[in-house]
């Protein structure tokens, strides 16, 4: 997991050639701070403040990444099969098996499926698919 600690203590020696960004897993817009000096380094200021919410979205983005892989796609019990009126539901290619204690949340962004333990239900998840972030309604 990130640490903000790091993260400003490479945004504070490497952060004109966007250490930080790199470490946040912001990998368009670090190579965008080493090629500008950070912006011109008011780039590099305004990231004083927004160091903690790169932190916080890049450890969100591993727990949701690292939790998927852990839940093998077919080895999921088939206690219930749900169908949607997505197009693709009538093709036959969308079927999500629900495994114990999960609910199917769909991405707002891009419609992909994927499942939420229930005690985590409020949360803020990223679709596996897009990566849009997505709130797990109550």
């Amino acid at each position: 997991m990130r640490t903000v600690p790091v993260a400003y203590i490479l945004w504070l020696f490497l952060g004109l050639l966007g250490a930080h960004r790199f470490y946040c897993n912001r990998v368009g817009t670090g190579i965008l701070w080493a090629l500008t000096a950070g912006l011109g380094m008011i780039g590099w200021l305004v990231d004083l403040f927004l160091v903690p919410g790169m932190v916080r979205r890049a450890n969100a983005d591993t727990r949701l990444r690292d939790g998927l892989s852990r839940v093998p796609a077919g080895g999921l019990p088939r206690c219930a099969t749900l169908e949607t009126n997505d197009p693709r539901a009538r093709q036959g290619r969308l079927r999500v098996a629900l495994a114990p204690g999960h609910r199917v949340l769909y991405c707002t962004h891009c419609g992909a499926p994927m499942q939420i333990p229930v005690p985590d239900i409020g949360k803020h998840f990223a679709c596996p698919t897009c990566h849009y972030v997505v709130i797990a309604p109550g």
